[in-house]
């Protein structure tokens, strides 16, 4: 990964995540506290100086980025390798439900459990951090903002800082390099 600072942002509230159902591939739209919290982003991201912003194809992240372009003016730049994991048949299912049948308590990761229709954790995590490492190395004098997905964070974090982070919906981070080390944030 180019060794330089950029931005991470997910996407806003969706009915999935207030319900708590794996969403994956599935374009489900941001429901009205998303759309809130994507405004609300918007206006933190607003003063930050960013030059660009990659986004995920996702109905879900290009709604969440579209308050920031319009917000700060910044065009946006959609990159497929950004897409959410594919969890296969799990895609629809509760989360707890599906997590109890496995033996896993809330806080367990399911990433040991995925189905065989699943994109394998490797695969995925090599996909976004590629697509990371890309934009950035191909834009180094801007200031870059990913919006993407729970899991493209996850990846990231532990691909450069070394620790499984996750996030909430709609809240910026920064991703930025102290000595050899990478610091990931809210902003």
């Amino acid at each position: 990964m180019a060794h330089r600072t950029f931005l991470f942002l997910r996407h806003g509230e969706t009915d999935f995540n207030l319900n708590r159902r794996f969403q994956g591939t599935i374009d489900v739209p941001l429901n009205a506290n998303g759309v809130a919290q994507a405004e609300a982003a918007a206006e933190k991201l607003a003063d930050q100086g960013l030059t660009r912003i990659v986004s995920s194809p996702a109905n879900r992240v290009l709604k969440t980025a579209s308050f920031v372009a319009e917000r700060t003016g910044v065009p946006i730049y959609i990159d497929t390798d950004l897409m959410e994991m594919n969890v296969g048949s799990f895609e629809g299912q509760d989360i707890a439900s599906i997590k109890k049948a496995h033996g896993l308590g809330e806080r367990d990761s399911f990433i040991e459990i995925l189905p065989e229709d699943a994109e394998r954790w490797e695969e995925f995590s090599a996909r976004v951090c590629a697509s990371v490492r890309r934009w950035v190395a191909k834009h180094p004098d801007e200031l870059m903002l990913v919006v993407a997905h729970g899991l493209v964070f996850r990846a990231l974090t532990m691909h450069l800082a070394g620790m499984q982070l996750m996030t909430g919906n709609a809240i910026p981070h920064i991703f930025e390099l102290s000595g050899e080390a990478w610091n990931v944030r809210p902003l």
